[in-house]
């Protein structure tokens, strides 16, 4: 990892059009003073003595676990700082649309959990001071794990779908778990850096325990809801799961989707796997680097987590067979 990888105090992102008001005063010292006051984003810090000191102009960041929020400045085409706005950034998350079918009428059915987030006004009852409750898919962070070379890393996103998806709903038996071909999903990139990952997770429907209330997460409920009445929550915004107006998750949801034909043809794809091994047979014996090629552009849609995996593979495939 490069040093301009690394984020930190006065390196707020990676773009070449991102700075930090340090680097905005070098480039242009008066920036902030001959801007009209109310439009620079002002550091007030509350001492426990009461007093209170407000900062224009600093390179300034809090940070925790769970993320960071960052002084930072876009600049002009020509690189001279032109407005400031701060960045805020995510430690590595995930969202799950965890989904089955139904055994007796072969309807699909999507997770979505009843969750309160106290930092949520409520734009539909202004006078509550209740946490509102969001009617959403499983999503969270991933958790930290010891790497293969013992240094600390984070599960992948394959594992943290399938710990939230049993953590959050009960599932017991994970039968499938795939990629959009850019999983990617950035939920505010005005002022949000980073994207957590969209993954599919089929269940079984059969297999489901009651959900253990977390109060610490405060999740009060986990139902596996017909899409059409998930469509229909949405479109009335408030049901008796919470809020159906969480823009993650309902974007994570249209992803899900545009993808939905895969999945209600799933049966016809089974068979048509069948028949495509004996190809695949004949693929590989005929054209082997063709096939690897093609095998590798798989992996990158399905499987992306393993990608640079399979990449050292194929090339020592391509190295016993003298391709």
């Amino acid at each position: 990892m490069v040093e301009s990888d690394i984020l930190g105090i006065s390196n707020p992102g990676r773009s070449k059009d991102l700075i930090s008001p340090s680097e905005a005063l070098k480039r242009d010292p008066s920036f902030f003073e001959k801007r009209p006051k109310d439009e620079n984003w002002t550091l007030r810090v509350k001492h426990s003595d009461g007093r209170i000191e407000e900062i224009v102009g600093a390179d300034w960041e809090a940070v925790s676990r769970f993320g960071a929020v960052r002084s930072a400045v876009v600049t002009n085409p020509d690189g001279t700082p032109n407005f400031d706005r701060p960045r805020y950034d995510e430690a590595p998350s995930v969202n799950t649309v965890a989904w089955g079918k139904d055994s007796k009428t072969g309807e699909i059915r999507v997770a979505m959990i009843s969750q309160a987030r106290p930092h949520a006004d409520n734009a539909f009852d202004k006078q509550s001071s209740e946490s509102m409750v969001f009617e959403q898919i499983p999503m969270g962070f991933l958790d930290r794990v010891i790497g293969k070379d013992q240094l600390e890393g984070f599960e992948s996103t394959s594992e943290g779908a399938k710990r939230e998806t049993r953590e959050e709903t009960g599932a017991i038996v994970i039968k499938d778990i795939s990629h959009p071909e850019y999983p990617e999903h950035y939920p505010s990139p005005t002022f949000v850096g980073t994207s957590p990952n969209v993954v599919f997770l089929e269940v079984d429907l059969e297999k489901i325990d009651k959900l253990k209330i977390d109060r610490k997460e405060q999740i009060f409920n986990a139902e596996y809801i017909p899409l059409s009445q998930l469509i229909r929550d949405i479109k009335d915004g408030k049901t008796e799961r919470g809020y159906a107006r969480m823009c993650i998750s309902n974007s994570a949801i249209l992803i899900f989707l545009s993808n939905l034909k895969q999945y209600q043809n799933a049966d016809r794809n089974q068979k048509i796997i069948k028949v495509e091994g004996e190809t695949h047979k004949e693929f590989k014996k005929e054209d082997p680097e063709g096939y690897l090629q093609y095998m590798l552009r798989r992996s990158r849609i399905n499987r992306p987590e393993a990608y640079e995996e399979n990449k050292v593979k194929a090339e020592t495939f391509r190295e016993k067979s003298k391709l």
